[in-house]
């Protein structure tokens, strides 16, 4: 009886331990919503044609009409008769506008807009907008913009006006060119675009990133909590959800439920060497075949193996020192042991790179490489 109490409370130790790990380990997933877009829930592009005015002489030349031509034909809208030429100075510039409409945005809200020279003024610092439209691919008026240039500092000129050496020497956050300005809530949206969703009986779920394996694991996720066959994964990028009858009419509240789910994404190896910098990124499922590497100039130190007393392998802490450089590497080892081997060592970032693409040539190295 003992001997059966003992083992009783053994195995309740264990399993008290073993939740406790469980439980303190950390469910690695990321909300639905961070992974997929509904179908439809898209932005949209809008452009347009404008003038500012009000530049202190450094607007569009006398010779450009692209800003002339316009104002003569706004003035006469108004009753003012007038001509090209009449109009002196470099105080209005033509420009190109570019905002972009957020899905369900609603009539009244207020939009960001750039605006760009499209004729040969010098800055844009200081001028007005004049009431312009933003149209749609369909040529349809989705906005009205209107209001001050923003974004430009003062001091900032034309890029292509500066010295190589003195554009190379500004600081980042001062390269930028005055031909370019914002306005901040410029544009009012005066067209919605309709997107009811409470009429549908499916929704469609893409994914940022189309991947098998992870539309696999939403629909199943999507399964397991509104049952059985609610979703199916059409394709690599697409998850179809048949919209339970409890939620029919109430499409809103089935999307933020399944949003906030959680879910595991699947992803392809994949190694980002940027030459510049010497930065290198790289996910956990990259993997390297067998392969040896030589690298001339490094001092490479292979360590012997020793059996240790319970007849496992151990390293000792003294090596010889391989002429040819020869960095030795058993199959399936991860990449970051390459990497953290290559430190250690003290090779530089230019070698390492020059090294992962020499690996990825031979075809040792099993995934995509991106060089930037």
């Amino acid at each position: 009886m003992k001997t059966s109490s003992s083992f009783s409370r053994s195995i309740a130790i264990v399993l008290h331990f073993f939740l406790l790990a469980v439980l303190a380990t950390p469910a690695w997933g990321v909300r639905v919503k961070d992974v997929v877009a509904l179908r439809g829930a898209r932005d949209n592009e809008l452009i347009g044609f404008g003038i500012v005015v009000g530049l202190d002489g450094t607007g569009d030349s006398q010779e450009s009409l692209l800003s002339r031509k316009p104002i003569v034909n706004a003035l006469e809208r108004i009753g003012i008769s007038l001509k090209s030429e009449d109009i002196l100075g470099r105080s209005i510039a033509a420009v190109w506008l570019t905002a972009t409409l957020p899905p369900f945005a609603k009539s009244g809200q207020r939009l960001d807009i750039t605006a760009s020279t499209i004729g040969d003024a010098v800055s844009l610092r200081g001028g007005i907008l004049i009431m312009a439209p933003l149209r749609g691919p369909n040529r349809l008026v989705y906005a009205v913009g209107q209001g001050p240039i923003a974004g430009i500092p003062k001091g900032v000129s034309r890029a292509e006006a500066l010295p190589a050496e003195e554009l190379a020497n500004l600081p980042i956050g001062s390269r930028m060119v005055s031909s370019v300005g914002q306005i901040h809530g410029g544009a009012i949206v005066e067209r919605e675009i309709s997107l009811n969703l409470n009429s549908r009986a499916r929704l469609y779920m893409n994914l940022h990133s189309p991947d098998f394996t992870t539309a696999f694991r939403l629909a199943k996720l999507i399964n397991q909590n509104l049952g059985i066959r609610s979703a199916r994964a059409q394709d690599a990028g697409t998850v179809e959800v048949s919209v339970p009858d409890s939620y029919l009419g109430n499409t809103v509240e089935l999307v933020s439920f399944i949003e906030n789910l959680e879910i595991t994404p699947d992803h392809t190896a994949k190694v980002v060497l940027d030459e510049r910098s010497g930065t290198v990124v790289m996910g956990g499922s990259v993997r390297i075949s067998p392969i040896a590497i030589s690298q001339n100039g490094l001092n490479i130190q292979v360590k012997l193996p020793t059996p240790n007393a319970e007849g496992a392998q151990d390293v000792q802490t003294e090596g010889k020192t391989l002429a040819s450089s020869v960095f030795m590497l058993k199959g399936g080892t991860d990449l970051k042991e390459v990497v953290d081997g290559f430190n250690k060592i003290g090779a530089s970032s230019k070698d390492l790179i020059e090294v992962l693409k020499a690996v990825k040539t031979s075809g040792a190295l099993h995934a995509e490489l991106v060089i930037r």
